[in-house]
This record gives structure tokens, sequence and C-alpha cells, in this order.
């Protein structure tokens, strides 16, 4: 009896090992983290500062841009296979594993925010993150209702150049004001936007001020904080923009044309 159950202990214990290898063979063979988006910053490039500054290795699958056309034939074949059906049929998507597909940018930034620890140490603190950056993106969409972008085509090269100048003399400064009097309610330390640990929110204050979509307009940005004395949210960009992943993203990703 003895001798039988020894050998049925030490079979279970073969089995139970061959399991964990077998389960850890295939968590290591599960696709990492994929990214697809167009060759260029515009919508994913958020996602991919988070991801950079987390250390997360990810694919970073990008779909060419015809010069002088805005067409994307990549676009188009990954559109007609199904593969962005998640987003509508647009881009950028997520892909976590070997099958689980994220729509919609700010869906992907908050997932990955949550997954990496970056959405702080309290429900309070996650909503004031989510608040901040939900000003971040009204002053982004208040830009883009402005109208002055290279993709506007209702309004004449003098009518975008008037509107460009108002919102950065004017309308730009004046959002600033008001969000970093806002962000100074939650910050717990200089350089952080919430509490005194890195969040998601720093990473939008960041991608506001420092990665403008469009190069040209990232000066007008920066004085326009200055203009607003936004001390606090100019530490919080220049935190960010100073950690070793950041820095080294921004050094060696693709040079695009937004």
């Amino acid at each position: 009896f003895f001798k039988l159950t020894n050998k049925m202990i030490g079979f279970s214990s073969f089995l139970l090992i061959i399991t964990f290898f077998i389960n850890t063979t295939s968590a290591l063979a599960v696709s990492p983290v994929e990214l697809r988006y167009f060759n260029a910053r515009g919508a994913a490039e958020t996602s991919r500062i988070i991801l950079a500054l987390v250390g997360e290795e990810y694919k970073d699958t990008r779909y060419e841009i015809t010069p002088g056309t805005m067409s994307s034939p990549d676009f188009n074949a990954a559109k007609e296979s199904g593969e962005l059906d998640a987003n509508l049929s647009r881009a950028p998507v997520l892909i976590v594993g070997n099958d689980s597909v994220i729509g919609q940018s700010k869906a992907m930034e908050r997932y990955l925010a949550r997954k990496f620890d970056l959405m702080g140490d309290t429900e309070i603190e996650a909503a004031q993150i989510d608040c901040i950056s939900e000003h971040c993106r009204d002053v982004k969409a208040a830009e883009m209702k402005k109208g002055f972008s290279a993709f506007t085509r209702d309004k004449t090269d003098e009518e975008k150049a008037t509107a460009r100048k108002e919102w950065f003399n004017e309308d730009m400064s004046t959002m600033l004001g008001k969000i970093e009097k806002a962000v100074k309610i939650s910050s717990g330390k200089e350089g952080f936007a919430v509490g005194t640990s890195t969040s998601y929110a720093d990473v939008e204050i960041f991608s506001l001020l420092q990665d403008c979509t469009m190069q040209a307009d990232q000066e007008d940005t920066l004085n326009a904080a200055r203009k607003a004395e936004c001390s606090l949210l100019m530490a919080i960009a220049d935190r960010i923009s100073k950690d070793k992943g950041v820095a080294e993203w921004i050094e060696k990703r693709p040079v695009t044309m937004f």
C-alpha cells in the first residue's frame, strides 16, 4: 500500500511539473502587446509613450502612408481584412495576447494605465487622474474646433493663420491656466499631477505640452504655457520627458509628418 501510494505521489508530482512547464511555455508563446496604427504619432503616440515609460516591449505595427496622397494601402488592406473592426474600421487598435482587441485610443491608454499602475493609489486619485486627462482632451478638442490645422479644408490660409494666432496667443493660454489651478489641487509634489507617484495624468500633460502632433506647434504651445505661468504643468511635462525610457523612445522613434 505504502509503495503504491509513494508511486502515486511521485506520478502526481511529475504531472504537476509537466503541467507547470506547459503553462509557462504557453504564456511565453503568447504574442506580445501589439499596437496597430499609421506610420505617425497621432492618436497612438500617448499609448506608445506609456509603454516606453513602463519599459514594456510591444510590436509597433505601422501602416505606411503614401507621400503626397494621405492614402495607405496597408491600412485599406487591414480594414478589409476585419482586423480593425473593434475600432469601427479605424486605427489605432491594441492587440493583447493572441486575440483580445481594444479600439478607441483613450480606451487603449486607460487600459495600459491601469495595467501598469498609473491610475493612482486610491479610487479618488484614479478619478482625479481621469479628470485631468479629460481637461487635456478638452484642450485638444478646442484646438481642432478652432480649425487651423493642415487638414482644415473650409478656410483660406489667411483665415487659418488668424485662427492659429488667436489660439496660441489667447485661447490656449487661458485653458492651460485653468488646468494649472486644477492640478495644484491634486498634486502632492512638484512634478506630479496627482499625489506623489507618476500617473497617466502626467503622461497626458507631457503629450499636450511637449509632444505635439504637429511639430510646428511645439514652441507656440510652450510659449502659451509660459504666458499662463504654468510652472507645475511645465515641471510635470519636463519630468516625463527626462524619463530614461521615454527619452530613448523619442530619440529612436520614426520621424513622421504628424
